[in-house]
């Protein structure tokens, strides 16, 4: 009788599922093994393994906005809207920059358009010093993710986040000059706890969806990327909301464009703006302290180890190299033209734009913006696309897009040529999110083992940010200060992007992160490695034609590996037909067996996904004295 449950488990097994007194049967070519475990047993190896070697869950394989009832569509989008919420803050506070610098420039001309009360400097500071505290919280936070935990660790950076948030919506200073101060005091404060929401989110949404089962777990990528687009989500409702904040603090008795706002009204906007986005922080401190769980994957994995650094560097080089770097050059365009998109948009209304027009144009750029990243997520777990296309195709385009824009920039912002112009920059926005804004934060938390995920993806973060220091701070005092220049070099940045991506970056879509965590085991363990982490299809150019790491590849080798790891996780293997325990080494799985695919009613295991141990099959749910032929 067949068994319609089925889920991972190690090796490549063949078979189909029957019924006995005994219990389920899996058979192929006459090699059987029984798992035994007592009750108590088999509960504690099984803590936190969904996902990796035993998937006890049967979810709906849903494609993206495609659901059965309001209310399931609703729990989707709860299941990355919440735990996206950081990522909606940092957004909604970050790139506020760029949409509150015209306010602030009206509100004090003295000290932030005029340079009267203060120097050009110290006006520019706020542009790059909310970066510096991102970086420092990234690199900081994120370790202390992988030693405290993702839920902790996520409380902390929102409690922080808190902090800032207060001191940017009630920053005030008997001067001018001092309310500068203060004010770049609180977004530093702020920068730093956001800087952790980067690994901690990138590692929750990864890890989340493994352990909530193989149908979950093949949609990994979706999930992560759609709780990175809150960001996208807290861009545009932040402009958004200054766009009805002015509307509703404009003077009702002006009837020229120039005195429609005082100072006391310029000031309620961007205060009133700042403290509804308290909001969404409060209720993210309150989930992650009362309703929030810790990672089942982290749990399992954790290890407080400080070799562990060394050996990161020792086997993943390439690949931190990759993060790092691809991750960089991209911050340098994105972060770059966020921070000086009013000079942009001014270009888009050569008349002379007032605060409003300027912010509507901002709400356009932010809403195709967003559609890029929805699109993304749409589409980055299917094989004919990918992590790895998706990051070439979107360095490509923005490369080719602002290569144009530079090439023939005086025609372009002439009047004849400015609906061209306008649909450059908003393409390229598009561009940019459905290609490597989303895949950079995406890669960062996968290519990595559970261990040192959010420390990796925070060093990966870290170094990013550099890129948007950098772009900033070099667009304030450098002949790219002319916008034409701007393009010239974020063009050139995407051009490095595609080339690194090309050669140092695998995509990861293949393996699922307990077999990336299998493999690091080996490497802790000081073993020869020879599972499906290592298959060159998982590799990079630079890993298989340089370092050669597929050499160690054999499946066959594997499956009788995979079996060892069955008894290390207090599992018994036995040949069911002649009664005998499998003595370690003997694999449990003939010559030639290891090639086939699995099969349940004439289906591909997991529809292709590679399994906690590697390599794709299916076997029922198992269960105490449960009996599977392999």
């Amino acid at each position: 009788m067949s068994d319609g449950r089925t889920t991972p488990l190690a090796g490549n097994y063949t078979g189909s599922m029957a019924s006995s007194e005994a219990g389920t049967t899996t058979r192929s070519a006459g090699v059987d093994t029984l798992i035994s475990p007592t009750s108590e047993q088999y509960e504690k190896n099984m803590h936190g393994l969904v996902g990796s070697l035993f998937d006890p869950s049967e979810e709906e394989d849903i494609p993206l906005l495609y659901h059965h009832s309001f209310l399931s569509f609703f729990k989707w989008i709860c299941s990355w809207a919440i735990p996206g919420l950081g990522m909606f803050s940092e957004a909604y506070f970050v790139f506020s920059i760029g949409n509150i610098k015209p306010i602030l420039a009206d509100q004090y001309p003295a000290c932030w358009s005029k340079y009267q009360v203060c120097s050009k400097t110290i006006t520019q500071i706020p542009d790059y010093i909310q970066i510096v505290g991102i970086i420092l919280g990234m690199c900081t936070l994120g370790y202390l993710g992988d030693k405290i935990g993702r839920k902790w660790g996520s409380v902390f950076t929102a409690s922080i986040m808190l902090v800032g948030a207060i001191l940017l919506t009630a920053v005030d200073a008997p001067s001018e000059k001092g309310f500068v101060i203060m004010y770049i005091v609180a977004q530093f404060t702020f920068g730093y706890g956001v800087g952790g929401e980067y690994p901690m989110a990138a590692g929750s949404a990864a890890e989340r969806a493994e352990a909530k089962g193989r149908a979950s777990a093949r949609k990994r990528g979706q999930e992560v990327v759609m709780t990175f687009s809150m960001q996208g989500v807290g861009n545009f409702t932040n402009t958004a909301v200054l766009c009805i904040l002015l509307t509703i603090y404009s003077s009702t008795e002006a009837n020229k464009r120039t005195h429609k706002y005082t100072g006391w009204r310029l000031g309620g906007v961007w205060r009133t703006a700042y403290g509804l986005g308290m909001i969404p922080i409060l209720y993210m401190l309150y989930y992650r302290i009362f309703r929030l769980r810790e990672s089942a994957v982290w749990k399992k994995r954790k290890s407080g180890e400080s070799r562990h650094m060394g050996l990161l560097l020792a086997h993943y080089w390439p690949r931190l190299m990759a993060t790092c770097g691809c991750w960089f050059l991209w911050d340098f365009s994105f972060y770059g033209n966020k921070v000086f998109q009013s000079a942009f948009i001014k270009i888009l209304s050569p008349a002379g734009a007032d605060l409003e027009e300027t912010l509507l144009w901002t709400l356009l750029n932010s809403g195709v913006a967003l559609i890029g990243y929805w699109l993304a997520a749409s589409v980055i777990d299917n094989p004919r696309v990918g992590r790895l296309r998706l990051q070439l195709l979107g360095f490509a385009a923005v490369c080719i897009l602002f290569y144009v824009a530079a090439a023939v920039y005086p025609s372009l912002t002439s009047k004849k040529g400015l609906p061209t112009f306008q649909f450059i920059y908003f393409f390229s926005s598009f561009w940019g999110q459905f290609g490597p804004n989303c895949t950079t934060f995406l890669l960062a938390g996968e290519l990595y083992p559970t261990e040192v995920r959010t420390t990796a993806h925070g060093m990966s973060a870290g170094v990013a940010k550099l890129g948007a220091l950098w772009a900033t701070i070099w667009f304030n005092y450098s002949p790219l200060t002319v916008a034409r220049n701007k393009f010239w070099a974020t063009s050139t940045f995407n051009v490095a992007g595609f080339l690194l991506t090309l050669i140092f970056l695998p995509d990861p879509m293949r393996i699922s992160l307990a077999e990336t965590d299998r493999r690091w085991r080996y490497i802790l363990a000081g073993r020869t490695y020879h599972g499906e982490a290592i298959n060159p299809k998982s590799l990079s150019i630079f890993e298989r034609f340089v370092l050669r790491l597929h050499k160690n590849y054999d499946r066959k080798l594997d499956a009788e590996e995979s079996l060892e790891d069955l008894r290390e996780l207090g599992l018994e293997v036995k040949d069911a037909r002649t009664g005998n325990y499998l003595a370690p080494g003997s694999g449990g799985v003939p010559a030639g067996d290891s090639a086939r695919g699995a099969a349940v009613n004439g289906k591909e295991g997991a529809a292709g996904f590679t399994n906690g141990f590697g390599n794709p099959a299916t076997i029922g749910k198992p269960l105490a004295g449960q009996v599977v032929h392999v």
